[in-house]
This record gives structure tokens, sequence and C-alpha cells, in this order.
């Protein structure tokens, strides 16, 4: 589970790091532009995620988001890619991870100047595009880090001023909206075929477009997916949504009971992420409890452990529910709270 925890490392590694880890995040930002500037097709690198936006903490990957001169898929990408990872790999041996992600949202210099100088980025056709998509989120408040073509400025300005735009706003609610229907088809088929990974996966991924199409709702987003849940608690709180925060939890095996029997009986590599996740937050001085950290643990390592999980027999740490019950009240509760939000959705609530 290295794309979770980020590798395995000795402990007092990581201490050290901790002592000093603005440092050496910038210092591994400085070798990563060094590095990737130099490979010959590259013109431009946009620095973008929570570095980008000067809202690091000690567990940030460093996302790039690079421009071409010529093919995204040649052999500029695929040096790019040696690249990367010689560069993760001279990291963990220094014994400390630090995730470094480039390579699937990628341009051309030629396509961003005809997308810049016609202005058809608000074009939904153009943001149909997945690059496009994730990009204008990824890249908000992201600076150019490198740009001998002199679009990579332009291109990280527009994403910032266009990222809460109502066209993008609208469009993103309304993707999320159908991944939350089509989420929700593919759970009542699960309990139907009485398939407890099915109910488990499916429910958990219809909790998580419900908790993203609310933040999009709020003119918010989310920013860190490691702290993902407790950051959407707060803001459905602020927004006298407690009971749904209630009702969320509960049928992704995430209230306070459910965390601490998981937690008794999850592996090691959940436990080291847990305690560099609850060290990393409480060093930055935010404001959050052991038990709100296990739980933003748990959902992000047992979605990459039941991704993957090749056996019929679930460990108790993943909560997979296989009593037919079970599975029938999931999506009895799940269908009470999608269908009232979808019927206040973006086609309805535009007047």
């Amino acid at each position: 589970m290295e794309d979770v925890i980020g590798g395995r490392a000795d402990p007092a590694k990581f201490d050290a790091y901790l002592a000093d880890w603005r440092t050496v995040l910038a210092r591994r930002t400085a070798a990563a532009v060094a590095a990737l500037s130099e490979v010959s097709g590259v013109c431009g690198l946009i620095l973008a995620g929570s570095l980008g936006r000067g809202d690091e903490w000690p567990l940030s990957d460093i996302d790039l988001l690079p421009i071409y001169n010529g093919a995204i898929d040649g052999d500029a990408a695929a040096e790019v890619e040696r690249r990367r990872m010689a560069l993760q790999s001279e990291w963990l041996r220094q014994g400390w991870w630090t995730g470094l992600d480039i390579g699937r949202l990628a341009f051309t210099q030629e396509e961003l100047r005809r997308a810049l100088e016609g202005d058809d980025l608000t074009d939904a056709a153009l943001l149909q595009d997945d690059r496009w998509y994730h990009s204008v989120d990824k890249g908000y408040q992201g600076r150019a880090v490198f740009d001998t073509a002199r679009v990579a400025d332009a291109l990280t300005e527009w994403l910032t001023a266009h990222r809460f735009s109502p066209a993008v706003v609208r469009l993103r609610m309304e993707r999320e909206e159908q991944e939350i229907a089509d989420a929700m088809d593919r759970l009542g088929d699960a309990e139907i075929k009485a398939d407890p990974l099915g109910v488990a996966v499916e429910s958990r991924l219809v909790v998580k477009w419900v908790q993203t199409w609310l933040l999009e709702s709020w003119g918010e987003r989310d920013n860190s997916l490691g702290r993902f849940g407790t950051r959407f608690e707060r803001s459905a709180h602020a927004h006298g949504m407690t009971d749904l925060i209630t009702k969320l939890n509960s049928v992704s095996s995430l209230d306070e009971g459910s965390v601490r029997r998981r937690m008794s009986a999850a592996p090691a590599w959940v436990w080291e992420r847990h305690d560099r996740s609850w060290r990393s937050r409480r060093l930055i001085g935010e404001e959050v409890l052991r038990d709100q950290d296990a739980r933003d643990v748990l959902r992000v390592c047992s979605h990459y452990a039941l991704q993957k999980h090749p056996s019929p027999t679930y460990p108790e740490w993943l909560a997979v529910p296989t009593e037919r019950q079970t599975m029938a009240i999931l999506f009895t509760i799940l269908r009470s709270v999608v269908e009232p939000l979808l019927e206040r959705g973006v086609a309805k609530t535009d007047g």
C-alpha cells in the first residue's frame, strides 16, 4: 500500500523529516522542477495542488502539470516518468517518501494557445476532456515554475480565475450528480445479488460523491484527500447538516464505535499512516481529534484495499457487510439521502 502511506520508513527518520519538513518539501520540489524541466520536449511546468496554493502539510504530494512541445504520450513523457520514479526512489532511500504526481494531466503548447487565444475554455465540450476537467480543480491557485513556451502562466491564471465560475461549477455538479446516480444503480444491483464487496465499494462511492457534490454547492472544493472527511464534516456542521453526517458515517462504518473496532483490527500499515497523519496535522496546528484522523485514514486506506481485494474473505477492519439485511439497510439509508438531493439538483436549482 505504498501509494497510501508513501513507502515504509524508519520512524526515527520520519521524526527527522517532521522537524524540518517545509525545507525538505521545498528542496524536493526544486529538485523535481530542475530534473523535469531538463527533459527535451518539456516546455512548461505548473506547480499545482497544495504546494502550488501554499497550503501544504507534511504529507503533501508534489503535483506538477506538464506542457509539451510535441506528443503527450511521446518520448518526453516516457523520460518524465523515468525521472519521476527515480526521484521518488531516492527520497525513500533518504528515509521518508514524498509523492510526485505528474503525467496524466498534461497538455501541448499548441492546444493551449488555441484554447487561450480563442477563449473557448468556457465551452462545456472542452471541459468534457478529463484533462481540462481535473486540471481546473488541481491547478486552482497554482503557479508556473517553468515556462519557456509562455503559456504556463496564462493557463494558471485562467484555471484560478474560472474554477468557481458559474459554468464550471454547474458542469462539475452535473457530473457529480451522474456519478451519484451511477453508483446508486451499481449499489442496487450489488444489493440484489447479495454481493458484499460490491455493496461496500459502491455505498462508499455514493457517500464520496454526495459529499463532493455538497461541497461544490457550497462554493468549496476537496483540497486534501487524506483529510477530506473531517473537512466535509466541518462544512456540513456549519450548514446545519449534522443528521446527514451521522447517516453517511453510519453507512460507511465510520461512526465512533465502528472506527475504534476497525482500528483495533487494522494492519500495521494503516496504523503507520494514522501515526504520520495525526502527528502531521497536529504539527501544523489543525484542530483535529485522534478519532477524527483515524476516520479519515480508514476512509482512504479501505478505499484502496477494497479496490485490490482478491479474496471473498474480508478482514474485519474493512467492515464489509456480509449479512443480507445489512446490505438492504445500507441501500435504503442512502436512497433516503440521495433522492431528495437529486430532486434539488442543478437542473432544478436554476429556477
